[in-house]
């Protein structure tokens, strides 16, 4: 038992010494010109053990975002004392979410790859279905699997296209108007009155404005 528990933790230390050096090597050089190879340098880990643990390097990208994500929400559960809905909620962080990418030049170098090589919403989506089901749960919105399948991919194919558009031309929206934009997009498709998207578009601005997520990082 002792050899299994031995060997179970140091996968666990393999696996996170990988994931630290993708990190790194993502902050530093971006994700196109970050190979497996120089992940495995840094990582000082056998060329196979990539494979192993996260099949590929877009794999990888799973466990950035999906952590980034999750230690967003536990900051917001932590700091809010009432109850809110599931839109508020993700309406915090993504406020938080792309405040974080948008702020740090080499974040958002690697978020623009990233949405140019595929799509970021895609690369989340087990983590996104379940936003949306919350969606339909607090709004009383019949949501068929095949209508969620559907969303999803309406929901990547638009943010990527307007994600590429704002790359494309950076003077051509504010901040907060595109973040808004973007996180109504789902609720607006489900049916949810536009009157609520702005008013918890407000009330997200001045929670980010007056929380301290600074310990929170996308990449490092």
């Amino acid at each position: 038992m002792r050899k299994e528990e031995n060997m179970y933790k140091k996968g666990i230390t393999t696996k996170n010494r990988i994931l630290q050096a993708a990190k790194e090597l993502f902050y530093e050089n971006g994700y196109d010109n970050t190979t497996v190879n120089m992940i495995k340098d840094r990582a000082e880990v056998s060329l196979s053990a990539i494979p192993y643990y996260f099949k590929e390097k877009d794999k990888i990208l799973n466990v950035i975002y999906s952590d980034f994500l999750t230690n967003i929400y536990n900051l917001i559960k932590k700091e809010i004392d009432e109850p809110i809905d599931s839109y508020l909620l993700h309406f915090h962080a993504s406020k938080i979410y792309y405040y974080i990418i948008i702020n740090d030049p080499n974040n958002k170098r690697f978020y623009r790859e990233v949405t140019f090589a595929q799509s970021n919403i895609k690369i989340l989506y087990p983590f996104m279905d379940n936003v949306y089901i919350n969606y339909a749960r607090d709004f009383g919105i019949n949501v068929s699997d095949r209508e969620l399948r559907l969303i999803r991919l309406t929901d990547a194919g638009g943010r990527r296209e307007i994600m590429i558009d704002n790359y494309n031309n950076p003077t051509k929206y504010a901040v907060d108007e595109l973040i808004d934009y973007l996180t109504a997009i789902v609720p607006n498709l489900m049916g949810i009155n536009k009157e609520i998207s702005a008013k918890y578009a407000e009330l997200s601005s001045e929670f980010a404005s007056n929380v301290d997520y600074s310990h929170i990082k996308f990449l490092v």
